[in-house]
């Protein structure tokens, strides 16, 4: 089966993991000179450095803005840090917040926004600072699926802090983790702080984990074992559907306040130089699908946008679940994903924050599909699954 993702590793990174002398404050300030900040605080979660960060700058019982369409874990982090999370609409042309919705959106306790990334398309953190009015709102970066991506006409952070997330999934892998950065000292004292005092415990069992995780990265991606593993995920997801769940589909794990380990860093420090690669392989991917899928009637393309990264080919198909499109993909032997499937307001969890009504979000929920878009995929199976994609509506249109 061709997997939805898979980490760019070789031989590098655990001849990485054996160095000493190297890791955690190296890494952090590898990964903050890369994305154009100067300060880097390592966590055990991206989520977790959007916490500490609240936490840190003593934001409390104040509301924070966040896209409706998002990973759930940033509301989550939210409500974690005694916030309100006040949710905006998204635009449909890159799946970020509408800046123009945001205006009705800000309240007199607005404190701090999170701005994504989301999918590796830029959002204009300018655009969002004007908006507010205030430079006393706190502008959050989320890069977490958007490694070197940055505002329109940028070559660095804009906003206050940016976070990013290193899960199998994503640009730069390290087991698991992220990183807050900023280029204020202040706010880079007081992220770190927290950080030393609250979250820098690491039990033997979790540390165990991540080594686990890594030496189980080089097996579970072999095409053969992928494929067993997703299809028990996909008839799980299938479950939480038909039960018409509506509660989270991910929480806050019991290790969020681990600290970040050494080992991972050489990790990082080890992948960051395969970045530029990993991008410029993720964006001819995205490219190639596009020509490949430009005309196909039901299905709305991933936008090539000037400075998006594609740490995910997001396209959106009409009839997504009525025509079981992911389990069409399945039976040709692909992996695609569906993040993300919901749009927060509607979760049990945070409707009581809803106001109004998204509905751009709730069409991308109904809509979106991701396909595989990483380095190791070659470009002949990357036609094969464009083939596939086409040959699945085709199908479809005729029911």
């Amino acid at each position: 089966m061709i997997p939805f993702y898979r980490p760019y590793l070789d031989r590098s990174e655990l001849i990485a993991v054996l160095r000493r002398g190297v890791g955690r404050s190296e890494f952090e300030s590898a990964l903050a000179a890369r994305v154009g900040a100067r300060y880097g605080v390592a966590f055990a979660y991206g989520r977790s450095a959007i916490m500490a960060s609240l936490k840190a700058l003593n934001i409390s019982q104040a509301d924070v803005t966040v896209p409706a369409y998002t990973c759930v874990v940033v509301a989550e982090a939210v409500i974690m840090s005694d916030n309100r999370p006040v949710f905006v609409d998204i635009d449909l042309a890159d799946y970020n917040m509408d800046v123009q919705a945001l205006k009705d959106a800000l309240t007199p306790q607005t404190q701090a926004i999170i701005a994504t990334h989301l999918y590796g398309y830029p959002t204009d953190v300018n655009a969002i600072r004007a908006v507010t009015g205030d430079d006393r709102v706190l502008i959050i970066e989320d890069c977490a699926s958007g490694l070197l991506t940055f505002s329109p006409g940028a070559s660095g952070l804009c906003g206050d802090i940016g976070i990013f997330s290193f899960g199998p999934a994503k640009p730069l892998y390290t087991v698991q983790g992220g990183v807050a950065v900023t280029n204020s000292i202040d706010l880079y004292e007081k992220i770190r702080a927290y950080r030393d005092r609250e979250m820098s415990q690491l039990p033997i069992t979790v540390r165990a984990k991540r080594w686990a995780r890594l030496a189980a990265s080089y097996v579970v991606f072999n095409e053969s074992v992928y494929g067993l593993l997703q299809r028990a995920r996909v008839v799980g997801a299938q479950k939480r559907t038909q039960a018409g769940s509506d509660s989270s589909p991910e929480e806050m794990p019991h290790d969020y306040a681990a600290a970040y380990t050494d080992f991972q860093a050489r990790v990082g420090l080890a992948q960051l130089d395969k970045l530029d690669t990993v991008l410029a392989k993720r964006r001819a991917l995205a490219e190639l699908y596009d020509r490949e899928l430009h005309d196909v009637p039901g299905l709305s393309p991933a936008p090539i946008v000037a400075g998006a990264t594609y740490s995910y080919y997001t396209l959106r198909v009409e009839r997504r679940d009525e025509i079981d499109f992911r389990h069409r993909m399945l039976a040709r032997g692909i992996a695609v994903d569906q993040a993300y499937d919901y749009a927060l307001p509607l979760l049990r969890p945070y409707r009581p924050y809803a106001k109004g009504e998204y509905p751009r979000a709730e069409q991308a929920a109904r809509e979106v599909v991701n396909l595989p878009n990483y380095p190791g995929l070659s470009v002949a199976k990357a036609q094969y699954v464009a083939e596939c994609v086409r040959r699945s509506l085709q199908e479809s249109a005729r029911l």
